[in-house]
């Protein structure tokens, strides 16, 4: 049938198009005046339709041969490209997400006198500071948005709020919140950076008015929150900001997720049939990811007040994180069942297409709630905790393990990234939190004898290192 239609449309061509393009304007001119004085008298210039270029004809002409026959249009560009393309997907570092990779713009064509090559986006591999004034281990940190502050959350029931000293990379303690009868479990700032949210396991959510700047405060002073919700009953697991910065959610144990302005007015409730471990909001702000005590994870639509369907999870999801520029998620899994591996892994989730496009392998993770984060610039990276002590960092696209950072000397419960300066923050059960940068001066320790001393009970030595006042 295919061939069929061809021969017709080639015979259409050729009677039609090509026949009328042979003769010169006098002859298509004597046709016409012959044609009217054969069907009946003339009435007038008879209209025309226009005749076709002679490369609009030959462009039709070569799609109806075959490759064999003739060199299909743009051939030697689309070899080229395909070139370009193959090389790209073996480059380990090429951004798919962007049109033309690293480095190059919209409107640069790649280069074609040497292999297409994407320079390494800096990994954060430099241990460049360590917080340690927490007395227990310390489970959460989040940095401003602006990224002038970092909060850190401890099982000694603490937050605390870390700035940079007058000296370069040297941290202290700019404020303490302290108000919480248990230990916190979550943290947000508000996109302003104007509040920060706190949930505690004693059933409270409580929102705290952002530390003020150097000049408006006392070193180490701390403050009574703006407001505490208490509708609660059992211990909070989430809290996230809406985009508004005047709207945010908390979850928790009690199988509730509420809805709450900054003046502590409740305004919607939902309820889901198993305790929530965990909760995020989409880079737009608009759906909740809830993970339960079950499998899978829920989706809501904030504003439609309604659940949308599930991410369908075949195993336990202990944590969850979305992308602040794209429409993935990354779900946490201790115990991987239906795969082929079993043993830990993280999931990223195309919300789009509602399915995992990658999967990421090698940490450990079996008894804690360990959890992961985007990482980079253009969230190039996939970072992790684990229950080894080290922090992960893999590849976001292709999977692969980029990079192990040694340095703590228990389990890193957790790790954030600070998009404006461009730092990984890890916390962990050694007490400590630290900040890897791709720049700065890495500190000088001994990790061997620091581990010493902690399993001893006493604190190792801080001459080399530049830690909190």
């Amino acid at each position: 049938a295919a061939a069929a239609a061809a021969v017709v449309a080639a015979e259409a061509l050729l009677r039609g198009d090509l026949a009328a393009a042979a003769l010169d304007a006098q002859s298509q001119e004597r046709l016409v005046l012959l044609t009217q004085s054969c069907v009946g008298p003339a009435s007038g210039r008879a209209q025309r339709p226009p005749t076709p270029s002679r490369d609009e004809l030959w462009a039709r002409a070569l799609s109806l041969l075959p490759p064999r026959v003739a060199v299909p249009p743009h051939r030697l560009s689309v070899l080229l490209w395909q070139a370009v393309r193959y090389q790209q997907l073996h480059c380990l570092h090429h951004d798919a997400s962007h049109p033309c990779g690293l480095g190059l713009h919209a409107y640069e064509a790649p280069p074609l006198l040497q292999d297409y090559s994407c320079e390494a986006p800096p990994l954060p591999t430099r241990c460049i500071a360590r917080l340690r004034e927490h007395t227990d281990e310390v489970w959460l940190a989040a940095a401003s948005h602006n990224g002038r502050c970092i909060a850190s959350s401890s099982r000694d029931r603490s937050v605390l709020f870390w700035e940079e000293g007058d000296t370069l990379l040297a941290f202290r303690v700019a404020h303490a919140l302290h108000g919480h009868t248990e230990p916190c479990s979550c943290i947000a700032w508000s996109w302003d950076d104007k509040y920060v949210l706190t949930g505690s396991a004693d059933r409270t959510v409580r929102l705290w008015a952002a530390p003020p700047g150097p000049a408006g405060r006392e070193e180490g002073s701390s403050g009574a929150p703006l407001r505490t919700m208490a509708k609660h009953r059992d211990a909070v697991t989430g809290v996230a900001w809406l985009r508004d910065s005047h709207h945010f959610v908390s979850a928790g144990f009690d199988k509730c997720i509420f809805l709450w302005d900054i003046h502590g007015a409740d305004l919607y409730r939902w309820e889901v049939p198993s305790r929530i471990q965990d909760l995020s909001l989409t880079h737009d702000g608009a759906r909740m990811l809830v993970v339960g005590s079950d499998r899978g994870v829920k989706v809501i639509d904030i504003q439609a007040r309604r659940e949308l369907s599930s991410l369908p999870e075949s195993d336990a999801v202990t944590s969850v994180c979305a992308s602040s520029l794209r429409e993935e998620v990354l779900v946490n899994v201790a115990h991987q069942v239906a795969g082929s591996r079993p043993g830990p892994s993280i999931r990223l989730w195309d919300l789009a297409a509602r399915r995992v496009v990658q999967r990421y392998l090698g940490h450990c993770q079996a008894r804690f709630v360990v959890r992961s984060c985007f990482g980079g610039p253009r969230e190039e990276f996939v970072c992790s905790g684990s229950e080894d002590g080290q922090v992960y960092i893999w590849h976001r696209h292709y999977g692969s393990l980029l990079q192990v950072l040694h340095g703590h000397s228990a389990t890193v419960n957790s790790v954030c990234w600070s998009q404006s300066r461009a730092w990984l923050i890890s916390t962990s059960d050694d007490r400590t939190v630290r900040i890897w940068s791709a720049r700065g001066e890495a500190i000088v320790e001994d990790v061997e004898a620091e581990a010493e001393a902690e399993a001893e009970g006493e604190p190792a030595q801080e001459d080399d290192l530049p830690t909190a006042d």
